[in-house]
């Protein structure tokens, strides 16, 4: 449960790294486990949430993970889950409130002292909206761990500064479930970039748009980094697999072309879902192959913080057996906190999810914990179990799939 590496054989290890668990937020309710105690200046991106208001949904999935992993996987083998946070203090609360949970997780609780011993976190910390905090973290994961069989690309930017009170209330009272899924009122500007990322100074560096680079950019680089222990992933839920985690309003009307950055729209955050979808299901197409090949041939020793001199992998020497699989996924309409509301309309918030989902909304998972259910069937699930998922879309002539977190009036969940 600390940042010790387990001494047993490399199969029987699960390594899985989570980015944005850095923020948490108690749900009171719905948690089947323990309760957890231009001539204007370019806008450039900052942050000033409440404490207690964040993305649980981090949080909730490496919950997740340890409880599901105690439940379906033998005595002898272990789970290592590498979470990451934007600060060493952050990163610190979360181990310890990730370790309370574990404590007291009815499920550990069942399997004797012995289970939590299986079970360890690891802090990490990475700022995506920063490319050379991206590849310091790439360079550490790199040279500490033997593999990694899962990433799951959770961290993201809402971007939003505010609500159209009006129009929500008055879409709330009109549509209910329509808009608490597909809400039109949120509110957020356009063109905000990241600090500069070189000492070119932001005159000459091109810009990079804030919430692009967080949900998207930032971790496409870190998962093309870490390809080559992804690569090393074998049995019991081999080839490693990279997971997005995007979100159900993700729509292609909100997704430009000729604005892949989202700078021009005032719907930046799911402009870069909408994205975060295209790359994903579109990864098996022949037309996309090449870049494919190019994302996945990574040299072994180019993130490791020297100059490599060998060459980059070639195409034949990815295989079906070494090539990583990506997997998209989205959690469902959780109160996660990413929209920045006083605690009275979060709450408000939770409650007109919850009405949705007795109207008859299977999307509505309203707990973090219920969201995590997707992204965490896909990371701990065996290759087969998601091939003989997948197969009746294919066999019917369908893409790959968006596998979401969903939910009965009851709460009984499934992805």
């Amino acid at each position: 449960m600390t940042g010790r590496v387990p001494e047993s054989g490399d199969n029987e290890r699960i390594i899985i790294l989570v980015t944005g668990a850095n923020r948490y937020f108690c749900l009171l309710f719905n948690l089947p486990q323990a309760t957890l105690s231009t001539p204007k200046p370019t806008p450039r991106f900052t942050t000033n949430l409440p404490p207690a208001h964040g993305s649980g949904l981090g949080f909730s999935i490496c919950c997740r993970l340890a409880d599901d992993f105690l439940r379906s996987n033998p005595a002898s083998r272990t789970l290592t889950v590498i979470f990451t946070t934007r600060s060493s203090k952050k990163g610190s609360d979360t181990l310890r409130r990730l370790q309370e949970y574990l404590e007291n997780s009815p499920v550990a609780k069942n399997g004797g002292e012995s289970s939590k011993e299986r079970v360890e976190f690891v802090p990490e910390n990475v700022d995506l909206a920063n490319l050379l905090s991206v590849r310091a973290l790439s360079r550490r994961v790199n040279s500490s761990f033997p593999k990694l069989d899962s990433i799951i690309l959770n961290a993201g930017l809402g971007g939003w500064t505010g609500i159209n009170w009006p129009l929500a209330i008055w879409s709330v009272l009109t549509d209910l479930v329509h808009a608490v899924s597909w809400p039109s009122f949120k509110i957020a500007n356009a063109g905000v970039v990241t600090d500069p990322q070189t000492n070119l100074g932001s005159e000459e560096e091109p810009r990079l748009g804030a919430v692009f680079c967080a949900n998207v950019f930032g971790h496409y680089m870190l998962a093309h980094n870490v390809v080559p222990l992804l690569r090393k992933s074998r049995d019991p839920n081999g080839p490693g697999r990279i997971i997005w985690v995007s979100s159900l309003e993700a729509t292609v009307k909100m997704f430009d072309v000729d604005d892949i950055q989202g700078l021009k729209t005032v719907a930046p955050y799911e402009s870069s879902k909408a994205l975060t979808d295209v790359l994903t299901i579109t990864s098996e197409l022949p037309s996309s192959a090449p870049w494919v090949r190019s994302f996945y041939s990574v040299d072994d020793n180019r993130t490791l913080g020297s100059e490599s001199t060998s060459k980059p992998v070639a195409d034949t020497d990815i295989s079906a057996e070494n090539k990583p699989s990506m997997y998209l996924s989205h959690p469902g309409i959780c109160g996660s906190g990413i929209l920045p509301l006083t605690l009275p309309f979060f709450y408000l918030m939770l409650s007109a999810f919850w009405l949705a989902r007795m109207l008859g909304s299977p999307w509505h998972t309203v707990s973090t914990y219920l969201g995590a259910c997707a992204p965490v069937w896909l990371a701990l699930s065996s290759q087969s179990t998601l091939d003989d998922a997948e197969a009746p879309y294919l066999e019917n002539g369908g893409g790959r799939v968006k596998w979401g977190s969903s939910c009965s009036r009851s709460g009984c969940e499934k992805p």
